[in-house]
């Protein structure tokens, strides 16, 4: 079957159906007129040329041309088909357009025929949805197909455009699938980027932001913001110039990281940083803007220093405590001796001249006694007991001690946990927090001690060395006096330091109350501001349930006995030794002596077991007080023991604490101190 003539080459689907017609149409108006012979050769080579034009632009066109019938009948097929269904064009012509449709569909298709030649019309054929060809060898294509109505001899026909899109769906799908790709990339950059654990956030050419880690919000108190779009200045105002230099050199190329760096922030907090300042790039190589990568290390920093601080306050603590430890012999000898002196000497004036002597000792005893409780060094005898009973037993003494003009209030929680410490030596603390008190108040103010019970969390002790979480009872005492200032802050604690004028303080009242709290296995913690005043708060650990709860006594002691019980004394030093010889004999006692272990395991095989063992804790030729005694009771059991010792860190404390059952005289004692202990053991 010929095609009908057409003069149009290069045309599109829809112009190529309506020339198609036109060709027709001129093709039978020459018939029906019937010209003669020449003019027939004529039309015929007219008619030649016209289907080589004709095959020309169908051969250039990259569709597949067919002409069909309304009964669904191929009439022509453009040599395209065989490129896009395998077919040759005369396998096709005359045989059912069903042939090129996929057998699922021809049902359908069938019924679309009929619908279309009931309303011809040119128009995409399943616009908006996916065609399918079906090529001789059964395989399958996806297609576009445009169709046009057109009339012949007096029927109705129709031109169909068909395009195999196979490669065009292809990299359609690719170009989809790197879109799709590109789209899953960036959002598991931004997923990375949001929950990263390291602050990071990106920013454009103009320093806006585009994406940031919700650990930069928390880094820098940022929780809440949308910060996407603004500039990084209205963000951070006071951003400093040495800063907004590192930014535009950032915006040139450069690449700038510092390991530790600090940055005060608009409230005026110091903050810490590790950073890491970097230009990124886009796709054409251009610099797209900065990232920052940025680690606080505040906390960190602040660790540091609390380490440095506690590694030097036991440094100092050492020297102290070895200091105070050599002072306590020599004192006991001076302080003892000196009352011998008062005791045996008549005359008035000579006494005098003793006096001084005896109270300069026993400032020298406080002084070295402080110095050991600051070193942690100290015989702790602790009790259970409330520290609302402590302060409400000292609140009269209190008053009187910080002066008419300072108002005292008291907020004592209740009920209130009981804690297991010294006493003595919690009394002790308080008041040496309220002389400060008093001395920061000269014109009057207000002190408050208050008390609760608190859960210190694992939180708080991963920031503050030196404590354990848990439950503690705390006591907070505050004024409202001059305050201390942040450079004096770190240091009130050291022993012999004091912003005291020369002559008005020893420097060694909060080191004691510091050393004290250390050795309970408690906390202390400062607060202070300049003009404003200072809180000093103690957390001392609760006690465990089921412990006995004591109550502080305000009794004076009972005077000292004298005796007859015969004694043996164990002592290196020989003046010490002397002077307790000298003195228990005064009292009564039958006393004998030995400056080692082995030479009182001697005397004792020599004049048999004494009543009381009174036995210094270290001392020469290999064999402790402890081991002296656990000798001499085997083979007297039950034997009466009494220690004595300048220095706790020996085998008879352990944790700051007297073992059970174990009694201690502490250098340097006096008369009546040792009067007093030695008949406390004798009589148990």
């Amino acid at each position: 079957m010929s095609p009908p003539d057409i003069k149009d080459e290069g045309k599109s689907p829809k112009k190529l159906g309506r020339s198609l017609r036109a060709g027709f149409r001129q093709r039978l108006r020459n018939l029906r007129l019937g010209q003669g012979p020449a003019h027939r050769d004529r039309t015929a080579a007219d008619l030649r040329a016209s289907e080589a034009r004709f095959r020309g632009v169908l051969a250039a066109s990259p569709d597949a041309v067919i002409m069909i019938s309304a009964a669904g009948v191929i009439e022509f097929a453009s040599d395209r088909v065989t490129d896009i269904f395998g077919y040759a064009p005369d396998e096709l012509v005359g045989g059912s357009i069903e042939v090129l449709i996929p057998e699922r569909f021809r049902g359908e298709h069938s019924n679309q025929i009929k619908a279309y030649f009931r309303k011809p019309t040119s128009r995409m054929m399943g616009a908006g949805l996916l065609l399918s060809g079906r090529r001789k060898d059964t395989t399958e294509f996806p297609a576009e197909i445009s169709i046009s109505p057109i009339i012949v001899a007096d029927r109705h026909a129709a031109i169909a455009a068909v395009r195999d899109v196979s490669s065009r769906r292809t990299l359609e799908a690719l170009q989809q699938g790197a879109a799709e790709a590109l789209r899953e990339s960036e959002e598991r950059l931004r997923y990375f980027i949001k929950y990263s654990p390291a602050a990071i956030a990106m920013l454009d050419n103009e320093l806006r932001y585009i994406v940031y880690s919700d650990r930069w919000l928390v880094d820098y108190g940022l929780i809440g913001r949308d910060l996407r779009g603004l500039s990084h200045y209205e963000v951070f105002p006071e951003v400093p110039e040495r800063w907004r230099a590192i930014h535009r050199r950032a915006l040139a190329g450069e690449t700038l990281h510092a390991d530790e760096d600090s940055f005060t922030r608009s409230d005026g907090r110091l903050q810490w940083l590790r950073w890491e300042v970097r230009p990124w790039f886009d796709a054409r190589g251009n610099i797209g803007g900065v990232a920052f990568l940025t680690e606080d290390i505040t906390d960190r920093k602040r660790i540091e220093a609390q380490l440095a601080q506690a590694q030097k306050m036991e440094a100092i603590g050492q020297l102290t405590g070895g200091i105070a430890h050599d002072f306590n012999n020599l004192l006991t000898v001076v302080l003892g001796n000196a009352e011998v002196l008062k005791d045996e000497i008549k005359s008035d004036d000579l006494r005098k001249l003793v006096e001084p002597i005896i109270a300069a000792a026993e400032r020298g005893a406080s002084l070295t006694q402080l110095m050991l409780a600051y070193a942690r060094r100290q015989a702790l005898e602790p009790s259970t007991f409330e520290l609302n009973e402590v302060v409400t037993h000292m609140n009269a003494l209190l008053r009187r001690t910080i002066g008419e003009n300072v108002e005292v209030e008291l907020r004592l929680a209740r009920p209130l946990w009981s804690v297991t410490a010294d006493i003595r030596q919690t009394e002790t603390a308080i008041l040496n927090i309220v002389l400060n008190a008093r001395d920061a108040m000269p014109q009057g103010g207000k002190l408050t001690i208050e008390t609760a019970n608190v859960d210190l969390s694992d939180d708080y002790a991963a920031h503050n060395l030196e404590v354990n979480p848990g439950q503690y009872v705390m006591m907070a005492l505050s004024d409202t006096g001059s305050g201390i200032a942040p450079e004096m802050r770190e240091r009130i604690f050291e022993p012999f330091f004091t912003t005291k004028p020369v002559g008005k303080g020893t420097g060694l009242g909060l080191s004691m109350v510091y050393g004290f709290v250390k050795q309970t296995g408690g906390h202390i913690q400062v607060y202070s501001e300049v003009g404003h005043g200072t809180c000093i708060k103690i957390y001392l650990p609760r006690a465990e349930a089921g412990t006995t709860t004591a109550v502080p006594s305000s009794q004076a002691p009972e005077p000292a006995a004298t005796g007859a019980e015969s004694i043996l004394v164990v002592e290196d030093d020989p003046h010490v030794r002397m002077f307790a010889v000298q003195q228990l004999r005064r009292l009564g006692y039958r006393v004998t002596e030995a400056g080692d272990g082995p030479s009182a395991l001697l005397e004792v095989s020599r004049s048999g077991a004494p009543d009381l063992l009174f036995t210094d804790v270290v001392m020469p030729g290999g064999m402790t007080g402890r081991e002296l005694a656990e000798r001499i009771g085997q083979s007297v059991p039950g034997i009466r023991v009494l220690f004595t010792s300048g220095y706790t860190e020996n085998s008879i404390v352990h944790h700051g604490r007297l073992d059970a059952g174990v009694h201690l005289l502490q250098k340097p004692y006096r008369s009546d101190k040792l009067a007093q202990k030695v008949r406390e053991v004798l009589d148990l």
